[in-house]
């Protein structure tokens, strides 16, 4: 089993005897001194980048766990490491178990090296044990600690043997395949140099093994750091890119000059800019490159479709079906790098030797083709396009007609969240002013119809906040929920503090502005309506460009926050899915005598992703 930080996890050595406790999972950037350290409570597996920004060096990792077996057994026990990133040092007890053969630059390549040890009893103590892994890592290459497992051996070499096919066996079958059909597609460019897509594909070949091996090299050798091992890397990566856009133009008989010499002349700019970037720059380069290579490569698989669309030979259309699951394959693994993902694999190694033995098949049945033409070819081909017309026809008309219907459902949803939050809200407030009322006259109740109008109104006109004005300051914001909740809270002898700033730092959006319009209604009307609070404290503030905080507070009897989740209390449920609906986050604490509505609006940034 994975460690995690937490206390209550067993994890069980041997099911009749051993079991060990997990206590403690900590790390700690280097320091000269054990007590200048500040540690920090961690979950493994960890990337320290997004605690420590920019931060290169050592990292330790203290990893503590308790062990209780029977005197006469003689268990070993197993521990590995899925990833250390990128070279390190292991202790268990104080005593180095391990270490790469580098520690400073050029360093070794741990990060994609899962390893494994037996522990014998000699090794650890039974009672309180401690791991101590020290990671050096560096800044813009995902510098942190893998999985770590500890465990029987039986089970531990099991997971290890499963986590090492995937990560290296894998890629070690991408490169032989890749290196194989490459040099046969040399060859046979070297037998008949017309036939250029056979020298294109082996120089994408080329480029693409070499890409792999560097993934799965644990030195940075002829490089003299790990940064410039990254930046040749893109740079291959970019070259990769080019001849396998250039191979698949010629492989439908296409070219495009300008549009190839552009692309060149980008490529080469880009590459020195990513070799000669300061290290001020780098973290900008490698995300400008990276991006640069992912946008080209889904543009040609996207913009082959096209060509396909407009072509009769069979081999490009069928080509343009591998394409999509590059599309398919490409999305998934850079979304992985871009969430964050340490769990799971990377689809591209598992399935790049499928993709390249099946365009190696392509071209093999293009040679055979123009050895043996078909006289009904074209005929066959027009009836198939036909058919697929029809299909895309029928198709598209019911992806339409779903839509269409989704739409709808949607605008119903839409609807009753807005009369539950809008008209509902004034519904109760006008119950209360009724129920208070000691005279009620015909002019009062007037007003209150009135009122009921105005929110049926302002229901309807900003069912769609296109056409909302922001207001032109926070006090004009919050100025309709004041007059309309501060004479009840009069009534109640409910006291109301409103922190209201003058003005935006940065003026939301329409549908921002009605989100938080609508959740401090519908607080407010809880408030009145459950709370039984004395105080009610309501706030506004934007500590910088891309962050809004609303606030609501009360010193009332509280409620069961998960009644949210569990979709028992409807207003809430709906100012949870407001909420969320514009990228926010909704906090909700409650207990007696304090309860606290929180929405955070807050502008995304996008982490950089690693180019390994």
């Amino acid at each position: 089993m994975s460690l995690h930080a937490s206390t209550t996890e067993f994890l069980h050595f041997d099911h009749h005897q051993c079991k060990a406790q997990l206590k403690h999972i900590r790390a700690t950037q280097d320091a000269p001194e054990l007590a200048n350290r500040h540690w920090v409570d961690v979950n493994l597996p960890d990337q320290w980048e997004n605690r420590w920004k920019g931060y290169s060096g050592p990292v330790w990792y203290q990893i503590l766990w308790s062990q209780q077996c029977d005197s006469t057994q003689n268990t070993p026990i197993a521990l590995a490491i899925h990833r250390i990133s990128m070279a390190g040092e292991v202790y268990l007890n104080q005593q180095l178990i391990w270490k790469d053969r580098a520690l400073v630059e050029p360093l070794s390549r741990s990060w994609n090296a899962p390893r494994y040890w037996m522990l014998t009893p000699a090794n650890f103590n039974t009672g309180l044990n401690q791991l101590d892994i020290k990671v050096i890592g560096v800044a813009t290459q995902t510098p942190g600690l893998g999985e770590t497992l500890l465990g029987h051996p039986e089970a531990i070499i099991d997971q290890h043997e499963h986590y090492a096919f995937f990560h290296r066996t894998l890629y070690f079958i991408n490169l032989v395949a890749s290196l194989t059909l490459g040099i046969i597609a040399f060859i046979i460019w070297l037998l008949r140099s017309k036939e250029s897509t056979f020298g294109w594909f082996a120089l994408t070949s080329f480029f693409w093994a070499l890409f792999v091996y560097n993934i799965l090299s644990l030195t940075t050798f002829p490089h003299s750091d790990t940064i410039q091992f990254s930046k040749v890397n893109l740079c291959i990566l970019i070259l990769y890119n080019l001849c396998f856009i250039t191979f698949s133009w010629r492989f439908a008989n296409l070219k495009f000059k300008k549009t190839e010499i552009m692309l060149w002349g980008i490529s080469i700019l880009l590459g020195l800019y990513l070799v000669f970037a300061s290290n001020h720059h780098l973290q900008l380069a490698l995300f400008i490159g990276f991006i640069y290579i992912v946008v080209l490569f889904l543009f040609n698989c996207l913009f082959f479709q096209w060509i396909a669309l407009r072509t009769k030979h069979p081999e490009v259309r069928f080509l343009a079906l591998v394409f999509l699951l590059y599309i398919i394959i490409c999305i998934h693994d850079v979304a992985k790098i871009f969430l964050q993902h340490q769990m799971g694999i990377f689809i591209t190694p598992f399935s790049a030797p499928l993709m390249t033995l099946a365009i190696a098949l392509i071209l093999a049945w293009r040679i055979a083709h123009n050895m043996n033409r078909i006289e009904n070819f074209n005929q066959q081909l027009a009836h198939n396009i036909e058919q697929k017309k029809l299909e895309l026809k029928q198709a598209l008309k019911n992806e339409h007609e779903l839509e269409i219907e989704n739409i709808r459902l949607q605008e119903r949803i839409h609807l009753s969240h807005e009369l539950h939050d809008g008209l509902g809200g004034s519904l109760v407030r006008s119950m209360f002013l009724v129920d208070k009322a000691e005279q009620f006259n015909k002019q009062q109740f007037m007003s209150i119809l009135k009122l009921l109008r105005n929110d049926l109104r302002q229901i309807i006109d900003s069912g769609s906040s296109l056409g909302v004005a922001v207001p032109e300051s926070p006090i004009i914001w919050a100025a309709p929920l004041r007059r309309r909740f501060i004479e009840i809270f009069d009534e109640l002898d409910i006291h109301s503090n409103w922190d209201i700033p003058q003005q935006w730092p940065v003026p939301p959006t329409a549908l921002e502005f009605l989100t938080m319009a609508r959740v401090a209604e519908e607080t407010l009307t809880n408030v009145l309506k459950h709370s039984r609070a004395q105080n009610v404290h309501i706030s506004l503030s934007q500590h910088q460009q891309q962050e809004m905080t609303l606030r609501i507070e009360d010193d009332g009897i509280g409620f069961d926050p998960n009644m949210v989740q569990t979709g028992l209390h409807v207003g809430l449920h709906s100012m949870q899915i407001r909420v969320q609906r514009i990228g926010g986050i909704l906090n909700i604490r409650s207990q007696a005598g304090q309860t606290v509505i929180e929405v955070i609006l807050c502008r995304q940034h996008h982490h950089l992703p690693n180019p390994n």
